[in-house]
């Protein structure tokens, strides 16, 4: 059952999965209102990227006490939007952000030092040769249904530390839990339009990649990622692409049965059977050997 039924009007409404009840509405963002809000990002970006890594952390470790401070609500919100069980929201989207939200807060700044690289005989006539990062600007995060909370949100906090500003683009299935992350860096003072959410269907992702971010994050499927792609390179935007799929898993005959079969058939379980990583199924090869 889809988590989001669909309705004739400008808004979004979203219902859980499990007992089509309605978990909320919001409304759908114009494609001028999403060039408006990546205007927004840019500028906010020239003062953002001014301030230090330990300021960034701050604001980060800041967001992370508002999440510990609000996790049930947030894991019940997770449960009833994307339909997996609240304990499974708490172990494989709240706990793994906070260790990555404190991660990064912490070694951003030696991540990220510039450092000399090799250059070969050139070395030897005085010459030397650095590697140096600098900030991209407005970062578009376009996540998937099935980790609504700790994609985007992780997404979000390593463009920040790294000195952008962040355009999240939630699942039209999941759309409260994207508000959320945009209210959790609001609790935490986060500078205005550092982190804006527009909510939508794939028009609004689509209005996102055309309206020129500096770079785009997209988790979802091939047939999509291909279009993001080829939007992408109008403007030469970089992208990164998680791409979904599923793929047979090999066992050979001298593989110990039981022992491979238990972790692919347990993990189809895991977030309605919507992950990238499980096997369709299995193929067992036979090894002939030669004397």
């Amino acid at each position: 059952m889809s988590a989001v039924l669909p309705v004739q009007t400008d808004e979004i409404v979203s219902y859980n999965p499990a007992t089509g009840a309605e978990v909320g509405r919001v409304a759908q963002t114009s494609a001028d209102d999403v060039t408006a809000a990546v205007d927004r990002g840019r500028a906010a970006f020239q003062r953002w990227k001014q301030r230090s890594f330990s300021e960034r952390a701050a604001y980060i470790m800041r967001a992370r006490e508002v999440l510990l401070a609000d996790k049930e609500t947030i894991a019940r919100l997770i449960s009833d939007e994307s339909g997996k069980p609240v304990a499974e929201a708490f172990s494989m989207e709240i706990a793994p952000v906070l260790d990555l939200m404190q991660y990064f807060a912490r070694n951003t700044e030696k991540l990220l030092k510039p450092h000399k690289i090799g250059i070969g005989i050139y070395g030897l006539m005085g010459r030397s040769s650095k590697i140096v990062y600098h900030p991209l600007g407005v970062v578009g995060i376009i996540p998937a249904w099935n980790y609504p909370f700790s994609i985007p949100l992780g997404e979000a906090v390593m463009a920040l530390m790294a000195g952008n500003t962040v355009v999240i683009k939630p699942s039209e299935l999941t759309p409260m839990i994207g508000l959320k992350i945009g209210e959790i860096f609001e609790k935490a003072g986060l500078p205005e339009n550092c982190v804006q959410i527009v909510s939508g269907r794939g028009v609004t992702g689509a209005a996102l990649v055309e309206s020129a971010p500096d770079k785009i994050m997209f988790t979802g499927s091939v047939a999509t990622g291909k279009k993001i792609a080829a939007a992408a390179a109008k403007n030469l935007t970089s992208v990164v692409l998680e791409l979904g799929g599923k793929d047979p898993m090999i066992v050979f005959a001298d593989a110990n049965l039981e022992l491979a079969s238990k972790p692919p058939s347990g993990v189809h379980f895991a977030t309605r059977a919507s992950l990238a990583r499980p096997s369709n199924g299995f193929m067992f090869r036979k090894l002939r050997l030669r004397n």
